[in-house]
């Protein structure tokens, strides 16, 4: 075997400057038979590689372009998936660690099974035998090792106590994978690769009567950032973790503040369903389902998917005297704009959102949904029903209905919602067009932005306690300004500023690409 891989790199090394005549496809004996820009791979010109992936089953890619095979056999220690020769992989294997302190690696065997990026539960179901993060991963040494799209980053292993490797990652936009939950109250681990710069979690019970969510969280380092026992880290107050377990489905967020960053490593995440028993909580007997999804990179763009319900022969027609519709929405100057400069919609709606770090994602969807006739009108008790029609994972999908109830209720969404996820009782917004009998366009838009806001992660400036209406509580994050100049006071028409730290929020939540 060693005699054959002596002869492969032989082949694919030798000695020759490109920069001959041999077109791709021609047969050649060196590289410099090759014209510039190829190399000679397999006797024949192609084009240099610029990931290893590209090379071939066996080989790596070096900082020319040129590709390698490589020599590793098995049981030979490694470090990436191209140290390895044909029909091998360089897996993990315990908690055994290099001198770096990370994970240990060999090759051996590779799976009959799926390619890096499937999404996968364990590790055979993996050709590369490392399942983490819901999909297969390649170790690597350096992203050049890596497929396309994909980076080399540190990855905290659940089987490893939380020890880390270094694999390719999906690089940009969000991660999303599920996380079992055996029994009706478990921790469970959840891992937070180096890239993440956000994470939002999805906790549901099929039970809506019963709450579910996560009433213990410690941080890789041990400190306590979630404790539904402890007064000093409740809801409000919580710089940590924005979250409390709610009927039917939850969602968590972090960060909640700049002060208290996203660190990679280890989450253990106490998971529970929880049922009302004379006044007090007591366990649920429903066994929760957990989706976690992870914003990878510093993407700003804000994806809007809008839904219109049935709006014809509405009170408030002289808003839009052409009608309002999916068709109507796209062509009338007072929802998308026009040549006049006259402030619309999406203008306004645009200019709230750069006041917070993001942009409007130019390609924004219009739907009808003229067959819901039960949900023209909303009752809030009925909003699931209307936010499990949202089918766009990626954004944020609006809602547009004739009214709210109860009476003066503007707009109504979750807080945060469950980014990155369709179809669940919490995918979407929804924005009463009955406002518009005293509201204009851009008064609507703001009140939009401001939905949007909190769908993302930030908290009222000031929020009233539910249990005490005498009490204020404040925004956590430090520099929120918690006067009506700021899009996120609680009055109808508060203004459109944001600190740098609700930017430092809005940003990090994975429904931005």
């Amino acid at each position: 075997m060693k005699a054959a891989l002596a002869i492969t790199v032989l082949t694919v090394t030798l000695a020759g400057c490109p920069g001959g005549d041999g077109a791709i496809g021609d047969s050649c004996s060196d590289h410099g038979s090759c014209a510039s820009g190829l190399q000679c791979l397999h006797s024949v010109c192609q084009p240099r590689c610029e990931r290893a992936p590209e090379c071939g089953d066996g080989y790596r890619c070096d900082e020319n372009g040129l590709c390698h095979a490589a020599t590793g056999e098995p049981g030979d220690s490694c470090e990436s998936e191209v140290d390895c020769g044909i029909g091998l992989s360089c897996q993990v294997s315990g908690v055994a660690t290099r001198d770096d302190g990370l994970l240990a690696a060999s090759c051996v065997a590779e799976n009959a099974a799926r390619p890096a990026g499937a999404t996968c539960s364990d590790d055979q179901d993996c050709r590369n035998g490392t399942c983490d993060l819901g999909h297969c991963i390649d170790l690597c040494r350096d992203t050049i090792d890596c497929g396309a799209g994909t980076s080399c980053t540190q990855i905290p292993r659940v089987e490893s106590l939380g020890l880390r490797y270094e694999g390719c990652l999906q690089s940009k936009g969000a991660l999303t994978w599920s996380i079992p939950v055996n029994g009706t109250s478990e921790t469970v681990q959840l891992p937070i690769p180096d890239t993440a710069r956000g994470v939002s979690v999805m906790f549901s019970v099929e039970d809506r009567n019963q709450r579910v969510g996560a009433t213990f969280i410690s941080n890789p380092e041990g400190v306590t950032l979630l404790d539904s026992g402890d007064p000093a880290l409740e809801y409000y107050a919580n710089p940590y973790v924005r979250h409390r377990p709610d009927y039917g489905q939850s969602v968590l967020a972090m960060p909640s503040s700049p002060t208290a960053p996203l660190l990679p490593g280890i989450y253990n995440v106490k998971v529970r369903s929880l049922r009302d028993a004379g006044g007090i909580s007591i366990s649920g007997t429903a066994i929760p389902a957990m989706t976690a999804v992870l914003k990878l990179d510093a993407g700003n763009v804000l994806d809007l998917h809008f839904y219109f319900l049935d709006l014809t022969d509405h009170p408030c027609r002289s808003a839009f005297p052409a009608g309002l519709d999916a068709t109507k929405a796209q062509e009338q100057g007072f929802f998308k704009g026009d040549t006049s400069g006259n402030p619309s919609f999406l203008s306004e709606l645009r200019a709230v959102l750069a006041k917070g770090g993001i942009a409007l994602g130019t390609g924004l969807t219009y739907t009808d949904l003229p067959d819901h006739h039960d949900l023209d009108g909303l009752d809030i008790s009925n909003a699931s029903s209307l936010f499990a029609l949202g089918e766009y994972s990626s954004g944020i999908n609006v809602f547009f209905v004739r009214s709210l109830s109860p009476v003066g209720l503007q707009a109504l969404g979750p807080n945060p919602g469950p980014a990155g996820l369709a179809k669940t009782r919490q995918s979407g917004i929804v924005i009463s067009v009955e406002s518009l009998c005293y509201r204009s366009w851009p008064q609507l838009a703001r009140i939009t932005g401001r939905e949007l806001a909190r769908y993302l992660g930030l908290y009222s400036n000031t929020e009233s306690d539910p249990l005490d209406p005498m009490t204020a509580h404040t925004d956590p994050i430090p520099d929120s300004d918690t006067s009506n100049t700021n899009l996120m006071h609680p009055s109808e028409l508060a203004g459109s500023q944001l600190s740098d730290g609700q930017r430092y929020i809005l940003t990090r939540s994975p429904a931005l690409r």
